[in-house]
């Protein structure tokens, strides 16, 4: 049998499992063959042992009739010859005849087939199976000496008046020889009839389910990777026409998947294409922004410059601003940007004139030249878009903890992380920095102004934090700046 393992084809096509179509439909119709010849047995042996059994009966109440009718005349005339004659005749023509008996008025046999019984009162037995009376004949199944038999009874009459009774036995034997002979022909023609069946149905099942394993041969072939063959068409029936619509829908699909094939190569082209172009403007947006950050330090660099006070003021810062931003468990990218955010911060004060960075005078707060540098500076910086991250922790560095500072009055926060990072290390740098209006504080010192200012000016968990990493760090100065930035 065409029994094959489960597996799956391309795509997810399963291909055939277990017992195929065709074996299922062969076993389906020889399992319906088998009932229908099984059923036209049964009946066809009923039926026949039933006309049997009825023509034996009949046959036997036509027997027992003309006995009667014949022995009439000899009991009348009291011919015993004759009826010894007629006794024996019945019995000699039909050998299914077990007995003949001629009974006289008073019921004793006049006439027997065995001789012994002549003379002698009829001997009864009560019936098995009353078979019913035919015209004035009475047939009972019944068990006389040993065997079975269907016996007879018919009153024997002449004008009118009654003269005895004529019994006949007739022997069931011949009739179950004869069913059994019914039988083993029956079923004779019936294991023929199987034996057709089952190459009938073996070459009809055959001829219905090969279009349908073709078909399926056909749908894994279009599946998969292999060479697609059309179906060949066999018939001009249903299947027939299915086949030749899977073929067309078959063409349809391969030319459809070559369509597709080509556009998903197009695709992969093109999608590759912009991969290449889009890594090719990062690093050019790349290249774009560190060329602003370059220009922009260098615009820094320079505008410390312009004070001998203030002199790499923002790298300062930018350091510090880092170190405490490592502290606080920040990636490298988000120091980075913190470190560029640092140096930035005071890029809106090159608008200021050297009148108001190198005054003499401490700075008051109606000084609005001095006021304006945040917004100055978010101003330079949105001219580079790279550099628009920036702008919020620019502008907001001077903005104070309670919403006092400038340019906005944003307070706790509200204020940007990196902004309230920076205006930490702008503090103690400007503090810890001579100036022409004062001297530099020591870094204790200005660590004390911070603190006395951590919930005002600045954020009261930054400055413990600012303070903590400044009073654990040996003193400031260029070498210790530069691995900061480490």
């Amino acid at each position: 049998m065409d029994i094959e393992e489960k597996r799956s084809g391309p795509a997810g096509f399963e291909r055939r499992v277990g017992v195929g179509i065709r074996w299922k439909l062969f076993g389906f119709l020889l399992s319906l063959v088998f009932l229908l010849i099984a059923s036209a047995t049964w009946m066809a042996t009923e039926v026949t042992q039933a006309t049997l059994r009825r023509d034996l009966i009949q046959r036997g109440a036509a027997v027992s009739r003309v006995v009667a009718l014949s022995a009439g005349h000899s009991l009348l005339a009291n011919d015993p010859l004759g009826l010894d004659r007629l006794v024996s005749e019945t019995k000699a023509n039909d050998p299914d005849i077990a007995f003949v008996a001629i009974r006289d008025e008073s019921d004793v046999v006049a006439a027997h087939d065995r001789v012994k019984e002549r003379g002698k009162p009829y001997r009864p037995v009560p019936p098995l199976l009353p078979l019913g009376t035919f015209g004035d004949t009475r047939a009972d199944e019944v068990v006389r000496d040993g065997r079975r038999l269907i016996e007879y009874t018919t009153p024997i009459s002449f004008a009118g008046r009654r003269l005895g009774i004529a019994s006949l036995g007739l022997s069931m034997q011949g009739l179950a020889t004869a069913q059994r002979s019914i039988r083993q022909r029956i079923l004779l023609a019936a294991a023929v009839t199987l034996v057709v069946a089952f190459f009938g149905t073996l070459v009809l099942s055959s001829i219905i389910t090969t279009p349908v394993k073709q078909l399926h041969r056909g749908v894994l072939s279009l599946a998969g990777s292999e060479t697609f063959q059309p179906v060949p068409v066999r018939s001009s029936d249903e299947l027939g026409a299915l086949t030749r619509n899977f073929n067309r829908i078959a063409e349809t699909i391969l030319a459809q998947r070559t369509t597709l094939q080509n556009q998903k190569t197009n695709l992969e082209k093109k999608q590759l294409q912009l991969e290449e172009a889009y890594v090719s403007l990062e690093k050019k947006q790349l290249q774009l922004e560190e060329a602003y950050v370059s220009v922009i330090h260098v615009i820094a660099a320079s505008l410390d410059a312009r004070d001998p006070y203030t002199i790499r003021h923002s790298d300062r810062v930018a350091q510090m601003s880092r170190a405490l931003g490592r502290r606080l468990g920040m990636d490298e990218e988000e120091l980075s940007h913190l470190e560029k955010a640092a140096i930035f911060h005071d890029i809106g004060k090159i608008k200021a004139t050297d009148d108001v960075l190198k005054g003499a005078e401490r700075l008051s707060s109606a000084n609005e030249e001095h006021k304006s540098h945040p917004v100055d500076g978010t101003e330079i910086l949105r001219m580079a878009p790279s550099l628009h991250r920036y702008i919020p922790v620019v502008r907001a560095h001077h903005e104070w903890y309670n919403g006092e500072g400038y340019p906005d009055g944003l307070k706790g926060d509200e204020i940007p992380l990196h902004a309230r990072i920076i205006a930490l290390a702008d503090a103690y740098d400007a503090m810890t920095t001579d100036r022409p209006y004062r001297e530099a504080l020591s870094p204790e010192e200005a660590i004390d102004e911070i603190l006395q200012f951590r919930e005002t000016q600045f954020s009261p968990e930054l400055a413990d934090a600012f303070a903590k990493m400044v009073r654990e760090m040996p003193p400031m100065d260029d070498t210790i700046l530069k691995s900061m930035a480490l």
